[in-house]
């Protein structure tokens, strides 16, 4: 009984999360490091807290990814690039790029009090 009813929360909690969540399809472009120990580079959303994206091998110049942010909501995502040697030594950040979003899907309110007269 127990382990039925721990299943439907789970089930209930990942039902929630998908009807109240989008996902935003970006792609990521920059200029190649012509370093000749260059080994990859690191992408990292920093609106928030710091988390890393993805890490693309060099001398790849961009990266599709995707974020997921709460459904009927807008704001701004930052992102920064940094660089990383085959010595494992990681630049410093990237200028920052932001990238800003509206998922408001919500139509405005019907006009009102229409009329109609002969000219």
């Amino acid at each position: 009984m127990v382990k039925w009813i721990i299943s439907i929360i789970l089930i209930s909690l990942f039902i929630i999360n998908y009807s109240f969540a989008a996902t935003l399809n970006l792609r990521a472009t920059w200029t190649a490091n012509t370093e000749p120990d260059m080994k990859e580079y690191r992408l990292y959303r920093t609106d928030g807290t710091r988390s890393l994206i993805g890490t693309i091998p060099h001398p790849n110049t961009s990266y599709n990814f995707s974020i997921t942010v709460p459904d009927q909501s807008a704001g701004t995502l930052t992102f920064v690039l940094t660089a990383v040697d085959t010595n494992n030594n990681e630049s410093a950040d990237s200028s920052p790029a932001s990238y800003s979003y509206n998922l408001d899907t919500i139509p405005p309110a019907a006009p009102r009090n229409l009329s109609v007269q002969k000219q």
